[in-house]
């Protein structure tokens, strides 16, 4: 793999009328993205979440991150890219800072849009095709090292967080501070390593063996976590990514999980179902009985609730197991209505992609992502995650802007 030379960020093609200072605040802002990537999996390592004040540890990155990126993107201000996507995002921004008026958290708020930050921090920084690899780059390495320790510790049976009662299996939470930490951790790090291998193409055996050995780990490590959602979120990122970009691959990878459907069948029922019996809402942790209370809820809720919503923080007396559900009951119909046409937007404009392997690629990703959202709350209000989403997304639009540029220049 070649690696581009950090030394040259500043070097390259801006727009003519970019001034001096937005130079200096461009270059700035994509150090901050280098930076995030670096030290975003390393945040989420640790036995507890401590906290300062009302921020966990854990968020404090990804928090702080997001509000050193906010000064280049005022000073950077003129090139961000106004399109019908970011248009939308701001209205569900100014709706979600209104919904405090009617019950929001301030912390929740902030939870749920700071992602947005870094979605046009990456479509304002990024402004040449080298920067884009050397941000996947980055964003790659800094799983190594929470990979290979969340690997040493359940290898040694430690970190365990909790055994299932059940079936008696244990659930691991790695070197992370829980088990979705790790379940969602090691399922981005698929969608990254698959980002990097489309722009890199692992030329080089070498290359192609580690990351291939390290990606190998991910996959043992959300395994070990249990978590079902992730494990179907992973199954459906790579069904669609490998028929798109390698149908061999993906015949492989259908005859491998029938084997391991056939040979494991009894570990797969126990892991689904719990049981030794089929249970649909035991097989969902009651997700069944969840979806019908709050359904309910929503329905007892006055014209005007059910409009705009309770507003963010209400989960420690609704559960909810359903990010669509959670967007329903705290922000209401218009809230869940602003949420689903930013995901449509994204799926429209990845299928318009001329390029077939970028648009299985990220439409993998938005595909895989929103069906987990159905199934937990995954993405949507997990302020770590939902960065990694968005700026995936933006690695996406700056990808298609950059194409778009050097065939305007031709």
């Amino acid at each position: 793999m070649n690696r581009p030379n950090i030394e040259s960020l500043s070097e390259g093609s801006y727009f003519e009328d970019t001034t001096v200072s937005q130079q200096a605040a461009i270059n700035a802002g994509f150090l901050i993205l280098i930076g995030f990537a670096i030290l975003r999996p390393l945040s989420l390592m640790g036995r507890e979440n401590l906290a300062i004040g009302v921020v966990e540890i854990t968020e404090i990155v990804g928090v702080s991150t997001s509000y050193l990126l906010f000064l280049p993107l005022l000073i950077g201000l003129k090139r961000i890219k106004l399109d019908l996507l970011s248009l939308f995002i701001m209205i569900f921004i100014l709706y979600s800072i209104e919904s405090l008026f009617w019950g929001s958290e301030i912390r929740k708020t902030s939870k749920t849009i700071l992602p947005f930050i870094v979605f046009f921090s990456v479509r304002t920084f990024i402004t040449q095709t080298k920067q884009v690899k050397i941000l996947s780059i980055f964003l790659v390495l800094g799983f190594i090292i929470p990979i290979g320790f969340s690997t040493y510790n359940i290898l040694l049976g430690k970190s365990i967080q909790m055994v299932e009662i059940h079936h008696e299996m244990s659930r691991f939470a790695g070197a992370f501070t829980g088990i979705h930490t790790l379940a969602y951790s090691m399922l981005f790090f698929s969608f990254l390593y698959c980002i990097l291998h489309h722009l890199y193409q692992f030329k080089s055996y070498f290359n192609r063996v580690v990351i291939g050995f390290i990606l190998i780990l991910s996959v043992f490590c959300l395994y070990k976590s249990l978590t079902r959602t992730t494990m179907i979120g992973l199954i459906i990122f790579w069904l669609i990514y490998l028929w798109g970009t390698n149908k061999k691959a993906f015949f492989i990878f259908i005859a491998l999980s029938a084997l391991t459907g056939i040979f494991f069948s009894d570990i797969i029922q126990t892991i689904v179902f719990k049981k030794d019996y089929i249970d649909i809402n035991t097989a969902t942790s009651g997700r069944v009985k969840l979806f019908v209370s709050n359904i309910d809820l929503f329905l007892e809720s006055s014209l005007i609730q059910q409009l705009f919503g309770r507003g963010l923080g209400h989960e420690r007396v609704f559960a909810f197991h359903n990010d669509y559900m959670s967007l329903l009951i705290s922000f209401g119909v218009i809230g869940l209505l602003l949420y689903l046409f930013l995901y449509f937007i994204l799926c429209w404009d990845i299928a318009l992609c001329k390029d077939k392997k970028t648009k299985y690629l990220f439409g993998a990703v938005l595909i895989s992502t929103a069906a987990m959202n159905f199934g937990s709350n995954a993405i949507v209000f997990r302020v770590e995650f939902s960065q990694y989403f968005w700026l995936i997304m933006g690695l996406f639009y700056s990808m298609q802007q950059l194409k778009d540029d050097e065939i305007g220049t031709e």
